[in-house]
């Protein structure tokens, strides 16, 4: 196994290669290559190879065409050629140098190392918290005050208002708070770690800052380790190291995403690292992990706020659209409608029945293209909130009787027959006559376009719901019917109940859309009951007397 820490003036990264070639490179991984990512624009897209090769070697090779590497300082491998070396080597190409060790030089077992409770984290059960132990222990010697500006430090890291903050903190708090020598916030990225915050006192003495075992072992073992001067072997890899202690940071769905690992280079003037510390860098890497979610819950909810706010405006943008279309449009028709009108009575003035049939086209044609045009303005205003329902008193028998003498044509139309059943006194109403008339022509037009030869009964109710007066108008039909998935898209505004009865029967979709909306305006709805086949039976409830 090979471990390689890949540093330049724009990231740090650590990772561990178990077996095969590893390609170093500027350009992404090919598909079966393992590769590590560099962010040097003097690194080549294909740049370096390296193979861990019996003897505790390495073979490296040069892919580039141009660039050749230095290796340990002074030996150059020119570009195409490839070498054996000895482990540790240091190679540099550009701004970035690529340490590569054997695995097995790690000099620090993990069985020296010593644990404490893993962060208390809500259970999946109950939503009850695992509680970890205090964090002054009894034995451990730390004054009142140290322990108070610790627990400040942890809470000031938690405050932070971006990541590059959290991350700078906790290091800077494993170094001017705990006492330690340098500080590190590694963030993983795939296999690798990338350094996102180091810290180091000035006068520490330099050796190297990380240990794959350790680091390795808290991703296994999701919790805090820490080791003092009396467990650090004598191996290279951590020459002059001390003492270590590292603690997971973890994400919502408790995966772990980082550590923070702090490190001692000398001896301590007093205790060793212990439980204590060990607690208190957990704490902060709990703070860590609880801050980076809360930026994740803000940064989401800040998107879904900019996508409302944004559908919103393409909505508003919308209906004022089609409110400005459909009153451009309505004037010319209204035009058509009335010339086309004066041509056929001065057709049948003059006795010219032959262009009657034309005049009586482009007459209907004028009021079918008026009437989707209506639709879709009160559609906009309904959806821009700007439709006003009126408060007027009305006879709801006298409305309905009058109604059903202008939908003979469209009975007709189809060899329907219209049978009704409206009491003759339905009481006194208050509320929208117009809107009122409108639905209930959208029911019955709606129910002869799906029925031919058959029968539509229009049935009115005044009744006592909940305690609330309402009136009730049903209207039924021995049409085609719908399935209930029909059913469920059929309020749905531009929207036939399947494709083929949008071409056969016509239509915008937009009628039974606006009379739900405009039921709903009157404080009530359109309830819809049918089966394939055997018809449909449309129910309008509405306030009998509008507040």
């Amino acid at each position: 196994m090979l471990t390689l820490t890949v540093a330049n003036k724009l990231e740090t990264q650590q990772l561990s290669h178990n077996a095969g070639p590893l390609e170093i490179g500027r350009g992404p991984a090919r598909t079966g290559t393992a590769r590590v990512v560099v962010k040097d624009a003097f690194v080549s897209r294909d740049h370096i190879r390296v193979e861990e090769v019996p003897g505790r070697k390495v073979k490296v090779v040069n892919l580039s065409t141009k660039a050749p590497l230095t290796v340990d300082g002074h030996a150059v491998l020119n570009p195409g050629a490839d070498c054996d070396y000895l482990l540790p080597v240091r190679l540099a190409v550009g701004e970035t140098v690529i340490d590569v060790d054997s695995g097995d030089a790690e000099p620090m077992s993990v069985n020296v190392l010593r644990t404490i409770a893993a962060p208390g984290k809500p259970s999946g059960g109950g939503g009850k918290t695992v509680v970890a132990p205090p964090i002054i222990e009894r034995g451990e010697a730390a004054k009142p005050e140290e322990v108070v500006a610790w627990l400040e430090t942890v809470v000031e890291v938690q405050k932070s208002s971006d990541r590059e903050q959290f991350y700078k903190k906790a290091a800077e708090a494993l170094v001017e708070r705990i006492g330690l020598d340098s500080g590190i916030v590694l963030m993983r990225d795939g296999d690798a770690w990338r350094v996102t915050a180091h810290t180091s006192r000035d006068d520490a003495p330099k050796g190297r800052a990380f240990s794959h075992a350790i680091l390795n072992q808290a991703l296994a073992g999701r919790r805090t380790f820490f080791v003092g001067a009396a467990g650090i072997g004598g191996g290279e890899s951590l020459v002059g190291v001390q003492g270590v202690v590292v603690s997971p940071i973890f994400d919502e769905r408790e995966q772990v995403v980082g550590v923070v690992y702090g490190s001692r280079m000398q001896r301590a003037k007093g205790r060793e690292i212990g439980p204590l510390e060990a607690q208190v860098v957990q704490l902060l890497a709990t703070a860590v992990g609880a801050g980076l979610q809360r930026l994740e819950r803000d940064e989401e909810a800040n998107r879904l706020r900019v996508a409302k706010e944004a559908a919103e405006e393409a909505d508003r943008t919308k209906s004022g659209f089609l409110a400005m279309v459909s009153h451009e449009l309505r004037t010319p028709l209204t035009t058509i409608i009335g010339y086309s009108e004066m041509l056929l009575e001065q057709a049948a003035a003059d006795n010219l029945p032959q262009y009657t049939a034309d005049l009586n086209q482009v007459h209907t044609s004028g009021h079918h293209l008026l009437m989707l045009i209506n639709d879709i303005l009160d559609f906009s205003k309904i959806d821009a909130g700007k439709l006003e329902m009126a408060r007027d008193p009305y006879s709801p028998s006298s409305l309905l009787t009058d109604l059903l003498v202008s939908v003979e044509p469209l009975a007709k139309k189809n060899n329907n027959k219209v049978e009704t059943d409206i009491p003759a006194d339905l009481g006194k109403g208050v509320g929208d006559p117009t809107r009122i008339r409108q639905c209930v022509l959208n029911l019955i037009a709606n129910a002869c376009k799906f029925t031919k030869d058959g029968v539509v009964k229009v049935t009115a109710r005044r009744e006592t719901v909940a305690g609330k007066d309402v009136l009730k108008v049903a209207v039924t039909d021995t049409g085609i019917g719908m399935t209930p998935e029909q059913v469920g898209r059929l309020f749905q505004a531009f929207t036939q109940v399947d494709s083929s009865a949008g071409r056969k029967y016509g239509g915008t979709g937009l009628g039974l859309a606006i009379s739900q909306k405009l039921c709903a305006a009157m404080g009530g709805q359109i309830t819809v009951q049918s089966e394939a086949g055997k018809g449909s039976t449309f129910t309008m409830t509405i306030s009998a007397v509008l507040g």
